[in-house]
């Protein structure tokens, strides 16, 4: 567990970028040497080989001058009389033991040679540039020969001369990198450290504020690349804020709605207890239980107003058959309209399609419908229809009942708010119509009120264009 907890830890953001600008450096900078590697390794090559034939062709310019003046080199020098060049003593230039010169007459042989060349020679090659192996030594010589061919100008170079230049170059190259490669470290680290220093504000701006200051961070002279988080972060907060506020007011207004029937409840048990009357004690029994049913319907309506409170903005949606849910939901509230002896019509195509969510939809469907039949007098009408315009959908339900005064239509969906020509009439709890008006921002839809033609309230609510008339019912 220790070393997976070492795994996910996160790291410091100066950190990645320091080790991947260093390992991205490193990485083109080896590329970089070793193309330079070959590259000077064959121009070092090129150089000494020049310099090779250059000195070779110096040496044939004297060579064919002598031989205009004899016609043969050999008797100048015979074993008793060896030119100086022969027993010149080193200077003590590292390099000079690793560089030969040879005449080599092709009778006799090595006729003139510097003290680093052997006594035979040097290459069997008469012209060009040619390798040979003395010693365990590789040399690299160029010859030429004279113009009459008797005589052959070998100048030789070994070739550790070679692979010490190249050596020393990279060397040099190795040595820059380590004295640089800690100061660029330096200064990516302090660049990286001012670049991410507004990363850094809002971080100390995190990590002082409260728990319950949800006040947008400030954008001021953020990066762009910031700028998109930051913006989402405050989303976050609105959000939070929002879903706090309406925490408070729910808890508020819920607390207030029940303490009234807990009051009442409480009174009614205390006169059942002190009645000494049967039918008094039965009457307070019956008040008591209608307080329990409306504390029932009260807690039902507000655990629903509480998970569409904090239903998700991104619903999944699906085509429902709205027909065929009117026609659940009635059947469903059937016993209550047929307690008061009111009659339900439901009007519309026999299927009608619409994209929504099937939870949410019902539970609309239901508040719209039990509401007016809550507020419908005995032996009234409730009347559903439905109807596709323009490719939206628009769900109205009808009531016979005493209807809301037309300044109360902006205030009915509030929660807790009853009207009052019906709070004494009926009873409520005055959170259904919020718990739709809920269901329809959700949505994206739009809803409202107004006078029914069967003399009291219309409520409708119409869906947008993603609904369409189908041919059959969807499940």
């Amino acid at each position: 567990m220790a070393g997976r907890a070492m795994r996910l830890r996160p790291r410091s953001l100066k950190q990645q970028f320091l080790c991947y600008l260093l390992t991205a450096l490193l990485c083109v900078w080896g590329i970089t040497a070793y193309v330079t590697y070959q590259r000077t390794r064959d121009e070092i090559a090129e150089l000494t080989n020049a310099e090779l034939a250059q000195s070779a062709r110096v040496a044939h310019y004297f060579v064919e001058n002598m031989l205009q003046q004899r016609q043969r080199l050999d008797a100048l020098w015979d074993g008793s009389d060896k030119p100086d060049l022969f027993f010149m003593p080193i200077l003590g230039h590292k390099y000079e033991r690793k560089i030969a010169f040879q005449l080599r007459s092709v009778a006799k042989g090595v006729i003139l040679r510097s003290e680093s060349a052997p006594d035979f020679a040097l290459s069997l090659t008469r012209n060009g540039f040619s390798d040979t192996v003395i010693n365990d030594q590789l040399w690299h010589v160029f010859s030429i020969s004279t113009d009459n061919g008797h005589y052959v100008i070998h100048v030789g170079q070994r070739d550790d001369i070679r692979q010490q230049l190249i050596s020393a170059v990279a060397g040099h190259q190795v040595i820059s990198l380590m004295i640089v490669l800690p100061v660029l470290g330096g200064v990516i680290w302090l660049i990286v450290s001012r670049t991410l220093r507004p990363l850094d504000r809002v971080v100390k701006q995190l990590a002082t504020r409260q728990a319950g200051n949800l006040q947008p961070l400030s954008l001021l002279d953020m990066p762009d690349e910031a700028l998109p988080m930051l913006k989402q972060i405050n989303a976050l907060f609105a959000l939070l804020e929002q879903a706090f506020t309406h925490e408070r007011h729910f808890t508020s207004d819920a607390s207030h709605e029940l303490r009234t029937p807990l009051a009442g409840l409480r009174t009614q048990l205390q006169v059942a207890q002190k009645a000494t009357d049967p039918a008094m004690r039965t009457q307070a029994l019956q008040q008591c239980q209608q307080a329990v049913l409306r504390m029932t319907h009260l807690v039902q309506q507000l655990l629903t107003l509480a998970r569409v409170q904090h239903q998700n903005v991104g619903l999944e949606r699906a085509p429902l058959d709205v027909h065929a849910m009117l026609v659940s939901v009635i059947a469903d509230l059937e016993h209550h309209a047929h307690d008061k002896q009111i009659d339900i019509e439901l009007l519309g195509p026999d299927t009608l399609a619409l994209d929504a969510n099937a939870h949410l939809l019902a539970i609309l469907l239901r508040n719209l419908i039990d509401n007016a039949i809550k507020y419908t007098p005995p032996g009234g009408k409730v009347l559903v229809s439905t109807h596709a315009d323009n490719g939206d959908i628009r769900v109205s339900v009808e009531d016979s009942g005493p209807g809301v005064a037309a300044t109360d239509y902006g205030r009915i969906t509030q929660r807790f708010y009853r009207g009052v020509e019906t709070a004494q009439t009926a009873e409520g709890s005055g959170l259904g119509l919020s718990i739709v008006q809920r269901i329809v921002d959700l949505h994206d839809a739009d809803s409202g009120f107004g006078p029914s033609a069967l003399g009291g309230l219309q409520a409708w609510v119409r869906f947008p264009r993603r609904a369409q008339a189908v041919e059959s019912p969807i499940a």
